[in-house]
């Protein structure tokens, strides 16, 4: 068993996911915000319950995650924050593409032109469809801080 068995996503009988609330509380705490791999653990089961949850959308939890991941600026994110967009209709409406930019629109467009991930064509046809540079980017970063904090 490792330590984040129980924060992963897991379908119980009435299909909501059983470790949610769990993960919420993890998430509140301050010292998840440093924590890179269990931000990284967290935003992958928010986007398996986005995907195969009964009540498709957004929800707040994979916002924050998403975000909190987004802080760090690392461009092999790039494929953890599609997972999320791409997990269904609502979110892939409601989460930002500012989150797949995060490390910086050139290097990331970069990153995925160069990578043989298997979503390499979806993704770069998304970043290359969007009008978003360096200045739009630290924008939404201060707002969606300005959120968060709210």
């Amino acid at each position: 068993m490792t330590a984040w068995q129980g924060l992963q996503y897991e379908r119980a009988t009435n299909g909501e996911d059983a470790n949610e609330a769990a993960r919420g509380e993890v998430l509140r705490d301050d010292r998840t915000r440093e924590d890179l791999p269990l931000l990284r653990f967290l935003v992958e089961q928010e986007a398996l319950c986005c995907a195969n949850g009964p009540s498709h959308g957004l929800g707040e939890q994979a916002a924050l995650a998403g975000f909190l991941l987004a802080e760090h600026r690392q461009v092999e994110d790039v494929w953890r924050h599609f997972a999320i967009k791409r997990a269904n209709f609502d979110a892939g409406c409601a989460y930002d593409v500012e989150h797949l930019f995060a490390a910086g629109v050139q290097v990331t467009v970069e990153h995925v032109r160069a990578s043989d991930h298997p979503d390499r064509d979806e993704v770069l046809e998304l970043l290359l469809g969007r009008s978003v540079d360096e200045d739009d980017l630290e924008e939404w970063f201060e707002h969606r801080r300005e959120w968060f904090e709210a």
